[in-house]
């Protein structure tokens, strides 16, 4: 296929990377390079949408990993998942027919599925910090966008997900769902919460983003960025870690924090050669400088959460503290300006300070989950959906209904406005258009 038409049926699918950032796909793929790895590490503990779609679309992932090959004109296709997954790998293996692709088989540790730590991991070279992985001449795509890619070929656009459900619910379980399909209404389809006062993670533990008030759960809907669904129990040390105020992590980052380099010293980052210090900007927030460069360094942050909730032996907040920082440096217009090389020497210990998944799952209360493989459970298909106009990074769509317009699953119902950066979004339920705002609601016929 011309890589130009391939582009243009990816741009049409709506297709973005589904790996959390959302990056329009279209534009991501459009550029040449020498290696593309299929993401299939599944970063976040507890998570098993990633291994279920290896497992039963290998076949198609592998074929999406082949055209983006030949797209971008790489000469080096590498599939990497995790050593565990000793099914997958054989599933992978038969759908490569071994030719002219590799199987990477990473240790289990976290965040093996960074997008910087696995171009490090399978490449051996390290993205620049603020970089891209095109810097080293390399793409990553999610195995999940991969499925999506695959769609894309068959002249079918993105319109439902598959995520994981877990934790404290009736029935753990991986559902297929339409896109802004309800979240409250697919925790019910999957037994309901076993606690009496829940919490819920959208994503995963270490990253993903607490819902803890019922009004914000009516509201909560499924993008194409969802992978999982995790009930928690109210006052789990995840939640406390995660809703902890912020003038309570100022006073006690300038109590506690006793400068001990941990979270710099185990930062996956840092550990890649980048020269973000964790500690310095622990040391300028607890002063209350929001400028010092320790400070600004909080941009080069990943916010993978190993700091907070594995190294800090005080239990403090590096993560919460650098996204803090980030946001109000955002709002001020500042932005990095220090340096970007790289420090090969720090990667010297690299292999004996990786955080094993397990021990992680420890100290961050959630090792009993593990224990839990949630089995598919087939489609939920809701009475309506309120599909988002903006589940990407760049513009929002731009609607292409109204109110009381018909419409079919797969219909384009918001289109990139014109020269900006977004992504097409469509009816993923059959029925009528009842709201056009933000997002658009369908309710089915």
């Amino acid at each position: 296929m011309d890589p130009q038409e391939f582009i243009g049926l990816v741009r049409k699918a709506g297709v973005v990377g589904q790996g959390g950032a959302g990056f329009p796909a279209h534009v991501k793929y459009d550029q040449p390079v020498e290696t593309v790895i299929a993401n299939g590490c599944e970063c976040e503990p507890l998570l098993y949408t990633d291994q279920y779609l290896m497992l039963t679309q290998a076949d198609r992932v592998v074929a999406a990993l082949r055209a983006l090959m030949t797209a971008t004109g790489a000469g080096r296709g590498v599939v990497a998942i995790k050593r565990k997954y000793r099914q997958v790998a054989e599933v992978l293996r038969r759908a490569m027919g071994g030719a002219g692709l590799e199987l990477a088989e990473l240790d289990n540790f976290y965040p093996a599925g960074d997008e910087h730590i696995l171009v490090r991991e399978v490449t051996g070279h390290t993205i620049p910090p603020l970089g891209l992985p095109k810097e080293v001449g390399a793409l990553v795509a999610n195995v999940g966008t991969l499925e999506s890619v695959a769609q894309a070929v068959e002249g079918r656009p993105v319109t439902h997900k598959v995520v994981t459900v877990t934790g404290e619910v009736a029935r753990p379980c991986l559902v297929r769902v339409p896109i802004g399909a309800q979240v409250a209404g697919i925790i019910e389809h999957c037994g309901g919460p076993v606690v009496d006062d829940p919490v819920y993670v959208m994503g995963g533990p270490m990253m993903g983003r607490f819902i803890d008030q019922a009004d914000e759960l009516a509201r909560a809907v499924i993008t194409k960025t969802s992978g999982g669904i995790i009930v928690l129990p109210r006052g789990h040390h995840l939640h406390r870690a995660a809703t902890l105020p912020l003038t309570v992590m100022q006073k006690r980052a300038a109590a506690a924090c006793i400068q001990c380099r941990f979270c710099t010293d185990l930062c996956p980052r840092f550990l890649v050669g980048h020269g973000f210090e964790t500690h310095k900007v622990m040391r300028a927030f607890a002063g209350g400088s929001d400028s010092a460069m320790g400070a600004l360094a909080a941009l080069l942050c990943c916010e993978c959460g190993v700091c907070e909730l594995f190294s800090c032996p005080m239990g403090l907040s590096p993560r919460r503290i650098n996204a803090a920082l980030k946001a109000r440096l955002a709002a001020a217009g500042v932005a990095y300006d220090g340096p970007r090389e790289v420090h090969p020497e720090q990667a010297a210990l690299r292999d004996m300070r990786k955080v094993p998944t397990g021990r992680l799952a420890l100290k961050t209360g959630i090792a009993d989950y593990l224990e839990i493989h949630p089995e598919f459970a087939g489609e939920f298909t809701p009475g309506s959906v309120r599909i988002p106009l903006r589940q990407h990074i760049g513009a929002p769509a731009e609607p292409r209904v109204g109110v009381g317009d018909s419409v079919a699953v797969g219909d384009c119902i918001g289109d990139i406005p014109a020269g900006a950066l977004g992504a097409r979004v469509h009816a993923s339920l059959a029925g009528v258009v009842t709201e056009v705002g933000d997002a658009v609601a369908i309710s089915g016929t």
